[in-house]
């Protein structure tokens, strides 16, 4: 089998405070990270005309999306949060002036078959991009760009009578079906854009399991 062509995770914030970066507190701090940071080590100016935000109904503003999850929670969860992460060595394939948006477009037919997969209307939602450099290696290859975004999404979804409660659940394959679908759509916008022989070198390659240092310990999750 060859390496993940992509990497997805969900996690959440519960309305209930249970611990640092839990609860209400902990979603605030989690999207003002997430607006104002890129890396471990630099913050970007807290300028308010410079959003970051792509707004699909949450806001375009930390704050104004903080609100937006409080208002849309469910009764275990306050906000659902996502992250879409292809794999850098095949974004380097992609011309440079197209990989932003193909990230972004990347992002947004993933949450729209996603929930469609899942039997729900389309919530509203909000994500940012994050552009940095891979963690450097021990066999010293040189870092590269490594694109991603950060996707929150209401505790509920919209429906013709009252808005439904959404839980992705690892045991009832949830998370499995998240990789399918971005899988299936990053495979696709890479041959659209790319062409087949990316396909042909990855296939050569040995199975290897996700960084997790770009997901786990880098990100806040809790």
């Amino acid at each position: 089998m060859s390496k993940a062509i992509i990497v997805v995770d969900f996690a959440y914030k519960g309305p209930k405070r249970k611990g640092r970066g839990t609860g209400h507190k902990g979603l605030h701090s989690t999207l003002k990270y997430l607006q104002y940071r890129d890396n471990r080590t630099e913050h970007l100016a807290q300028v308010q005309d410079d959003e970051r935000w792509r707004d699909l109904g949450m806001g375009t503003h930390y704050r104004e999306i903080f609100e937006n999850c409080d208002h849309l929670q469910s009764k275990h969860v306050l906000a659902w949060t996502w992250v879409v992460s292809p794999a850098p060595d095949l974004m380097a394939l992609v011309p440079e002036e197209k990989r932003a948006q193909l990230v972004c477009d990347l992002t947004e037919r993933v949450v729209e078959d996603y929930y469609t997969e899942r039997g729900f209307d389309l919530p509203e939602y909000s994500y940012v991009l994050h552009d940095r450099l891979t963690t450097p290696k021990e066999d010293g290859e040189e870092p590269v760009q490594h694109l991603h975004t950060h996707v929150v999404l209401p505790g509920t979804a919209p429906s013709v009578a009252e808005r439904l409660p959404v839980y992705n659940n690892k045991e009832r394959g949830h998370d499995a079906l998240f990789r399918q679908v971005a899988s299936r759509h990053f495979a696709e916008m890479l041959d659209d854009v790319v062409g087949p022989e990316w396909r042909r070198e990855r296939e050569e390659e040995p199975e290897v399991k996700p960084d997790v240092d770009d997901l786990d310990a880098w990100f806040p999750r809790n």
